[in-house]
């Protein structure tokens, strides 16, 4: 039965960004609400409450990501940027990603130094 629940997880991660797609190609405002909606993280608190986890565990974690909020929001702010400046699209949103992951380290180390983690 637990493989069950992980495919129907599986599958509907894949439904969830499969839309979103779609979606951008008729309308991409509509598009980027969709993907801003953070539909992982309610979707992975559900799971943990129904695979038993407490709700302090659950509120642990849903404050953890206000952290990692900050450090993502560096993707969206250098591809295009990147890309407005004539950069394709492959070396800006790679240097978008390398920007993100040096600042989620950087965020993890803030934390750690300030007792900030749950």
């Amino acid at each position: 039965m637990s493989w069950m629940l992980d495919a129907g997880k599986i599958g509907l991660t894949a439904l969830i960004i499969f839309a979103v797609v779609q979606v951008s190609e008729r309308n991409t405002l509509l598009a980027a609400v969709l993907a801003s909606i953070p539909i992982v993280s309610v979707l992975a608190m559900m799971w943990m409450n129904h695979e038993g986890q407490s709700a302090t565990e659950i509120a642990g974690f849903a404050k953890d990501i206000v952290w990692f909020v900050i450090p993502s929001l560096l993707l969206f702010i250098v591809m295009p940027f990147l890309i407005e400046r004539g950069w394709e699209f492959y070396p800006a949103l790679g240097a978008g990603l390398v920007t993100t992951v040096l600042g989620y380290f950087l965020m993890v180390q803030f934390m750690e130094k300030y007792g900030l983690a749950a």
